[in-house]
């Protein structure tokens, strides 16, 4: 499973184990290999399900996360970094080139790195296999469908963990099982989006009784956001890129103000699709609360990107299971996900050996 299932198809895996246990007739089937492997995944998960309940529980929450005791006023005053050495990173950055004051107005806080947790969080989708195969399906249901897997890249002062499961819910569950039980609990909860609404919001009901948290939106996923809308919405390449010249600096600096300012105002003739334009100036406004001055962000040291995030997820789900042709029901693909992420966190030996996890954050 380990140096088989989650590195290449069950197929070519069966083919090695009996061409090492010289059984080229009779061996063992490739079906009973993806079987076996995605019974040992769904123990597994079912394993840190119990786990983070047990944890959860202990703690004084219920088993789906919520807080059912008066455990909230610990730290309850975010971990940020001194307004001084924020001024003094601002004039760092001025010394090289010139920076509105406005930046320092931005109301998104800049996290203490030795007393933050930070995760990227995401849904990884693969497609879905058809239950019947030979049945002929119709228009409607012939439309791609997918299995959606979340995985989170969790990570503090160099020491990190992989979590996977069937939803956010469920991820955010074993999140914070896994802060409790690593002992961070008081630390602010740094999370990293594309700034897709439902992730966003799904986060923040789930830790609404926290005050030690924030949500940075993901620089890249910005930056392609606006390019792939005025593509759309402006009248040509050239007046799109003239426009964005003039608008991703705004936003690095986190004046989202003015940028929506920047968008409103646009010559009507310079504009093909003004339902696009709106949905930008949405966007913006919706996940202004999210923009920081990603400019003072990278001269403090602080992270402005969830790309390790996006990396898990090639690592823990694309990079195996969105080959050419392959489709996965939703156990198959969560289970093998599951024992990928294993690997990643170097439990696997344990598990196998006592089929329990240590569920601590490593090297």
């Amino acid at each position: 499973m380990i140096y088989g299932d989650i590195e290449q198809s069950y197929r070519k895996t069966a083919e090695l184990i009996n061409r090492n246990r010289h059984q080229q007739e009779g061996g063992t089937p490739y079906k009973t290999l993806q079987e076996n492997t995605q019974t040992e995944g769904i123990k597994l998960l079912d394993h840190i399900e119990n786990k983070s309940r047990s944890i959860l529980e202990a703690k004084g929450f219920t088993q789906d996360g919520a807080c059912c005791e008066n455990i909230i006023t610990i730290n309850s005053q975010p971990a940020i970094l001194p307004e001084e050495k924020i001024k003094e990173a601002y004039e760092r950055c001025c010394a090289r080139h010139e920076m509105p004051e406005d930046v320092l107005k931005n109301p998104v806080v800049y996290e203490d790195p030795g007393k933050t947790v930070n995760t990227s969080i995401d849904d990884v989708n693969v497609k879905k296999q058809k239950e019947d195969r030979e049945k002929c399906a119709s228009a409607e249901e012939q439309k791609k469908k997918y299995v959606h897997n979340t995985v989170a890249h969790v990570e503090k002062s160099g020491l990190k963990y992989v979590l996977n499961g069937y939803g956010i819910k469920s991820v955010l569950c074993f999140l914070l099982a896994l802060i409790l039980h690593n002992g961070l609990w008081g630390d602010r909860f740094q999370f990293f989006t594309d700034g897709h609404t439902i992730l966003n919001d799904s986060i923040l009901k789930f830790f609404c009784w926290y005050k030690n948290i924030g949500i940075i939106l993901d620089w890249y996923h910005l930056e392609k956001k606006c390019k792939e809308t005025l593509s759309l919405a402006m009248k040509g390449r050239a007046l799109r890129n003239k426009l964005l010249d003039e608008l991703m600096p705004l936003l690095w600096y986190g004046l989202t103000d003015k940028a929506k300012a920047l968008l409103e105002g646009i010559d009507e003739t310079s504009v093909k699709n003004h339902e696009q334009l709106e949905k930008l100036i949405a966007y913006l406004e919706r996940n202004k609360p999210y923009i920081p001055c990603y400019e003072i962000r990278k001269e403090l040291g602080l992270r402005n990107s969830s790309a390790i995030g996006e990396k898990m997820n090639d690592l823990v789900v694309s990079d195996r299971q969105k080959l050419n042709g392959m489709s996965w029901s939703k156990n198959g693909s969560v289970a093998l996900a599951a024992i990928t992420a294993l690997k990643r966190n170097k439990e696997h030996k344990r598990w196998f050996e006592k089929e329990e996890i240590e569920f601590k954050l490593a090297a």
